[in-house]
C-alpha cells in the first residue's frame, strides 16, 4: 500500500550524503516551496539557520509552530528583508579600503565579501569544520533586492550570476548544506550549478488542483520515483510513495463510532466519514473505478465499512469481481470474526465458484451462492437466495451491506436469464433497497453503461483513479478535492490525504494569483461545521 512519508526517500538520501551540497527548490507562488524547505530543516541534524526575505520571525514561527517545538539544536531565523544593504554600497565601502582592492584576483576572503550580509552572518555561524544547513527563501527575493538596478558611474559589481557562482564556489570550502528557494518554475544557470534540482508542481484535474514534488535532479542518488504527490495540512509537508505492488487487503477494526445514528451506517473510517458521510439505509453508493486501479486498493476501501457490519452483528452480501476468490474473502475476515459469525454473517457470490480442494472448503461452501459446488454445474448460481439473505436481516434492524462488482454481477445471471441492462438494473437495485435496513455499493468502470444508469439513483459517487503508482479517490457527489489513498497507523484502516489546495492554510494565506480550485464540502463553518465531518455527520441537504 502507498505510505506516507515525511520527505522522498531519494531526498533523504540526498541530503544526508557528505556536505557540501546545494539544492534547488523551485516552483510556482504557492505550490508548498517554503515548506518542503523548512521541513528538510527541521529533519537535519547539525547547525540550523533559515535566511527569511520575505516574512518576519513572528509569522513563520506563526505558520510553522512545529519549526522550533523540541528542535535540538534549535533552529536559528536570520531577516533579510528591506532595508538591507545592496551590493553597489558595498561596492564602494571596498573602494575606499585600498588593501582590500589591491587583493589579488580569486582571493577567498575578497570573494566572500561580494555576499549579501546575511549570507555571510549564516556562513559565520557555522564555520568552515562544522556540518550545518542554510534554507534561504526565497533567493530570489534576496539576490534581485541585493544586486538591484546598476547606476550610472558606479563601481563595476558582480550581476546575479556571478553572485550565485561565488556563493556556490565558497560553498565547497566548507560542510554546508544550502538550500534555496526561488520563486519561479522555468531553468535557469543556477539549475547547472547546483547539485539538486526539486520541482514543486500545481497541476488541474477536472476542477480540481493536485500538488506533485518532482525530483528533477539529484547528483550521486539514485532516483526510483521521481514523482511523489503531498500534501501540506498542518503546515507540514507530507508525500505519498507509491503503492507496493504485493499489497494485500486485510480487514481491521473499524474506529469506534462517535454516536449511533438510527438510519445510517457508520463506515468504520473516520478518514471516509470526514470526506464522504455515514451510509444511508435504503441508498446505495457507486465507486467509480478505472481499469488500472488495483482491486486490492478498492477492497481496502470497504473493508473498515465491512468490519462494522460484522461487529454489529449485521449481514453482507459480496458479489466479487473474477480476480478475487472466496478464500480470499475468508482470509481478510478470519482476523476479526469467528468461523460461526462468518458462516451467519456473510453470502458469497464469486465467478472462479470453489473448489472441493480449497482448504477452506468447508466453511465456504456453506457461505456461497454460486457453484461448482458438489451437484452443481459450473457457475449455478443462487442469487434468490442472497438477496433473501438480506431482507431476513432487516427485521433484527442491524445494519446489511451489499458489496456489487458488476463484473461479477454480470457473471451471476442465471443460465437463460435476459442480462442485466441500464433499463432495468437501475429498477432492481430499487427494488432491492425498498423498506430494507440495507446499502448497496456499486462498483465498475466509469464507462460501464450500468454504472452510468445508477448515477441518478446513488446518494454518492466516488472517482477512483491510478497516476504515477498512487491510488487517487474524490467525490463525484458530494464534490470532494484529489485524496490519495495511504497506509494506516495507529489502527486506522487506511489514510485518505489531500493532494491539493485548500483554503484558509497558512500557506494559501499568501497566494497572489487564484487557483480556482473546487474543494471539499463543509469548509464554510456556516455550511458544514469541521466538527460534523469529523464524525461523519450527514450534511443538512442528505436524505434523512
Amino acid at each position: 500500500m502507498s505510505s506516507l512519508l515525511r520527505l522522498p526517500p531519494e531526498l533523504i538520501e540526498f541530503s544526508l550524503r557528505e556536505p557540501p551540497r546545494s539544492l534547488l527548490i523551485r516552483g510556482e507562488p504557492g505550490a508548498g516551496k517554503s515548506t518542503l524547505g523548512l521541513t528538510l530543516l527541521g529533519a537535519f541534524r547539525g547547525k540550523r539557520i533559515l535566511i527569511t526575505s520575505r516574512v518576519t520571525t513572528p509569522e513563520i514561527e506563526k505558520d510553522y509552530p512545529w519549526l522550533r517545538s523540541g528542535a535540538d539544536p534549535p533552529v536559528e531565523i536570520i531577516e533579510s528583508l528591506a532595508g538591507d544593504a545592496r551590493i553597489g554600497s558595498r561596492a564602494r565601502t571596498l573602494s575606499g579600503a585600498s588593501s582590500l582592492v589591491e587583493a589579488p584576483e580569486g582571493d577567498p576572503e575578497m570573494e566572500q565579501l561580494w555576499l549579501p550580509d546575511s549570507l555571510i552572518e549564516a556562513f559565520s555561524r557555522i564555520g568552515p569544520e562544522n556540518p550545518g544547513m542554510v534554507v534561504i527563501d526565497s533567493w530570489d527575493a534576496l539576490v534581485e533586492r541585493y544586486v538591484g538596478s546598476p547606476r550610472r558611474g558606479e563601481v563595476p559589481t558582480p550581476d546575479r550570476e556571478e553572485i550565485e557562482r561565488l556563493m556556490l564556489g565558497l560553498l565547497g570550502r566548507g560542510k554546508v548544506h544550502l538550500v534555496l528557494v526561488v520563486e519561479r518554475s522555468e531553468s535557469t544557470q543556477l539549475d547547472y550549478l547546483v547539485d539538486g534540482v526539486v520541482a514543486c508542481v500545481v497541476t488541474g484535474n477536472e476542477d480540481r488542483m493536485e500538488r506533485w514534488t518532482q525530483l528533477k535532479k539529484m547528483r550521486g542518488v539514485r532516483i526510483n520515483h521521481p514523482w511523489y504527490p503531498y500534501t501540506l495540512e498542518g503546515g507540514r509537508y507530507l508525500c505519498i510513495a507509491p503503492m507496493a505492488p504485493e499489497f494485500r487487503t486485510r480487514l481491521l477494526a473499524p474506529l469506534p463510532e462517535p454516536d449511533s445514528r438510527p438510519g445510517w451506517i457508520w463506515p468504520g473510517s473516520a478518514d471516509y466519514a470526514t470526506h464522504f458521510g455515514r451510509l444511508q439505509f435504503g441508498r446505495s453508493t457507486l465507486l467509480e473505478v478505472d481499469s488500472e486501479v488495483p482491486v486490492e486498493a478498492v477492497r481496502l476501501l470497504v473493508s473498515p465499512l465491512q468490519s462494522q457490519v460484522m461487529i454489529l452483528g449485521g449481514r453482507i452480501l459480496l458479489i466479487l469481481p473474477p480476480s478475487v476468490s472466496a478464500s480470499d474473502v475468508w482470509e481478510t475476515f478470519r482476523t476479526i470474526v469467528t468461523p460461526e459469525q462468518f458462516v451467519s454473517g456473510v453470502r458469497i457470490f464469486a465467478p472462479s465458484g470453489l473448489l472441493a480442494s480449497d482448504p477452506n472448503f468447508e466453511i465456504l461452501k456453506k457461505v456461497m451462492v454460486s457453484g461448482p459446488l458438489a451437484d452443481a454445474p459450473p457457475m449455478a448460481t443462487r442469487m434468490p437466495d442472497a438477496y433473501k439473505f438480506l431482507k431476513e436481516g432487516r427485521a433484527s434492524g442491524l445494519p446489511n451491506l451489499g458489496v456489487v462488482w458488476l463484473n461479477g454481477l454480470r457473471a451471476g445471471l442465471p443460465e437463460g436469464a435476459p442480462p442485466y441492462s441500464p433499463e432495468t438494473l437501475p429498477a432492481l437495485v430499487r427494488k432491492s433497497l425498498a423498506d430494507s435496513a440495507t446499502h448497496f455499493i456499486m462498483i465498475g468502470a466509469p464507462t460501464d453503461p450500468l454504472i452510468r444508469s445508477l448515477q441518478e439513483i446513488a446518494s454518492s459517487r466516488i472517482s477512483v483513479k491510478t497516476k504515477s503508482g498512487r491510488v487517487f479517490v474524490f467525490g463525484i457527489q458530494p464534490l470532494t478535492s484529489p485524496l490519495v489513498l495511504a497506509q494506516s497507523d495507529n489502527g486506522n484502516p487506511y489514510h485518505l490525504r489531500f493532494a491539493s489546495i485548500r483554503p484558509g492554510t497558512a500557506i494559501q494565506r499568501r497566494i497572489a494569483i487564484p487557483l480556482g480550485s473546487r474543494e471539499p464540502p463543509g469548509d464554510d463553518p456556516g455550511d458544514y461545521s469541521t466538527a460534523d465531518r469529523a464524525i461523519g455527520r450527514p450534511r443538512q441537504e442528505r436524505p434523512a
